[in-house]
């Protein structure tokens, strides 16, 4: 019996829904401490935990296995696309399209946020990033928006540069979603729970350092190894094409985020605030240019 990549993306479906439950009950049981218990939600109350269920480690657990099954199914993504092209297999990357690109995001950006759960254990902001994969490999699944055909590589996307390219910026988006994540955690915990600022240092911080190392990955990625890949295809290295403005006013968002954080010392809410707006400018660009907008992007 042999399994295709729709049926792991399909049995990762469900495991991240079920470890976004598990992060919410995380975030709103107590740990196992109250001092844990007020770290994890950002605020100093605590509700009592039932049944003794170590819900964190739980979700940490099921988001492993939702992982696993994402990327079994981008490894089995790049067989199938071998099949009608040699150079899938050489470049095992399935970045080419809308759906290779939703499907390869459920994995990377769960898999970027776990990397930094290790250090912080927020797990309001797990259920955004698991509930954000489940909404990634529920639209891959609507043939409408994001078609699956399996199909041969064109020409212009058979180069080295394009798979560098894709590769620093997605985990630029990656970063910058886990930044986003511990965002909006720091604005709910605020304006629906009161929150006081210094309660919510280590999210602001969380968010921080998830953007600032975002900004030089999608920076690279799409100003230098965007270029030259669009030399080698096109013949010029900027074209001011839809996607490739939308990019540069997205990264330019968040040089701006950066340097009202670290040069104007902003901080709390309005830091908050600029990141959740840059990164909805990222996922414009990433996603919204490529059904609202033409250009030379127009074929993924």
């Amino acid at each position: 019996m042999s399994f295709d990549s729709t049926f792991f993306y399909f049995l990762a479906t469900p495991a991240y829904f079920l470890a976004m439950l598990f992060y919410l009950f995380a975030a709103l049981f107590k740990s196992e401490t109250p001092a844990k218990s007020a770290e994890a939600l950002g605020i100093t109350a605590s509700v009592p935990r039932p049944g003794g269920m170590n819900w964190g480690s739980m979700a940490t657990f099921v988001v492993c296995i939702g992982v696993m099954f994402a990327f079994v199914g981008v490894v089995l993504r790049v067989v199938e696309l071998g099949r009608a092209s040699d150079w899938a297999i050489q470049m095992f990357l399935p970045v080419t399209s809308t759906y290779e690109t939703l499907t390869f995001m459920s994995f990377l950006i769960p898999f970027v946020y776990l990397l930094m759960e290790i250090k912080y254990k927020f797990y309001g902001v797990g259920a955004i990033i698991t509930g954000l994969a489940f909404v990634l490999l529920t639209f891959s699944s609507l043939p409408d928006i994001a078609p699956r055909t399996v199909a041969a590589i064109v020409p212009s996307l058979q180069s080295y540069w394009l798979v560098i390219h894709v590769l620093f910026m997605i985990t630029g988006i990656s970063l910058f979603t886990v930044g986003f994540g511990a965002s909006a955690l720091l604005l709910i915990r605020r304006y629906v729970y009161g929150a006081e600022p210094a309660s919510l240092k280590k999210l602001e911080e969380l968010s921080y350092k998830a953007n600032a190392f975002g900004f030089p990955f999608y920076g690279i990625g799409g100003l230098i190894f965007g270029g030259i890949w669009a030399k080698h295809a096109w013949g010029a290295y900027w074209e001011w094409d839809p996607k490739e403005t939308a990019m540069l006013i997205a990264w330019l968002s968040y040089a701006i985020y950066l340097h009202v954080r670290l040069h104007w010392g902003w901080r709390d809410l309005k830091v908050a605030w600029t990141s959740v707006a840059a990164y909805c400018v990222v996922l414009f660009t990433w996603l919204g240019i490529n059904y609202f907008v033409g250009g030379l992007h127009s074929f993924v």
